[in-house]
């Protein structure tokens, strides 16, 4: 078995961050270090340790959501002492970890899992899961400018793919409006620069679906556990 899967797949993190661990050292086999992803492990007689923890195989997958409140951030530990979403989720922290990141200030929907296969089917590009956003942005758009983010527009990490882009609600004084957006990429900040590029700098956002799974009526800094049909339907997407 390749080294990042045994790890993502023993719940201590996720294939991304054992790839870029290799470079610091941090993830060692039979007391070696291992620099290059893709190194091939036997699982019955090679002895693993990941930042210094000895890498067990899990004896039960762990699948939830939460809704993310502003000013949290989307890591295990922050240097500075700020807010973190493991400190929601303080009774799993250490088995757990997220599947992709919102940023400071983007509520809604967060998964956690300890199952690597799991967060790296939802993450990885290829997949295109559709990720469905609430955004609130300063003025009203124009048409002409809606239609430019439904084809896609230039922001700092390149082109973004087609999006869809439905108007909720306009204010009364017209000073800002409400949207529905869908999007399958996960572009750093990407919902936020793209408003930005039309000219219409986000107020708010929310996440309120990934896939088929839907936040609905969870309170802000609750989870809860994801059933075993939406585990499957998310495991197909």
């Amino acid at each position: 078995m390749r080294l990042e899967k045994y790890i993502a797949t023993s719940g201590i993190a996720s294939r991304r961050s054992v790839k870029k661990a290799h470079s610091s050292r941090c993830v060692t086999v039979n007391g070696e270090p291992v620099l290059v992803p893709g190194h091939p492990i036997n699982v019955e007689t090679d002895s693993v340790e990941f930042e210094g923890k000895q890498v067990e195989p899990l004896a039960e997958h762990i699948y939830l959501m939460l809704n993310k409140p502003a000013g949290c951030l989307t890591t295990r530990s922050d240097e500075r002492g700020r807010p973190t979403v493991m400190e929601l989720v303080a009774d799993l922290r250490d088995t757990i970890y997220p599947v992709g990141r919102l940023d400071l200030e983007t509520e809604g929907l967060l998964l956690f899992t300890n199952d690597g296969d799991f967060a790296y089917r939802l993450l990885h590009p290829s997949h295109e899961v559709e990720k469905t956003y609430l955004v609130w942005v300063k003025g009203v758009p124009r048409d002409d400018a809606i239609q430019r983010l439904r084809q896609g527009v230039t922001i700092s990490s390149g082109a973004t793919a087609p999006a869809k882009i439905k108007r909720v609600k306009v204010s009364k004084d017209s000073a800002s409006a409400k949207f529905e957006v869908v999007i399958h990429e996960g572009k750093k900040r990407q919902v936020r620069l793209m408003f930005k590029a039309v000219g219409h700098p986000v107020i708010r956002l929310k996440r309120v679906r990934i896939g088929n799974l839907r936040l609905g009526n969870l309170p802000s800094g609750q989870y809860r556990f994801l059933s075993p049909e939406e585990i499957s339907e998310l495991m197909l997407l």
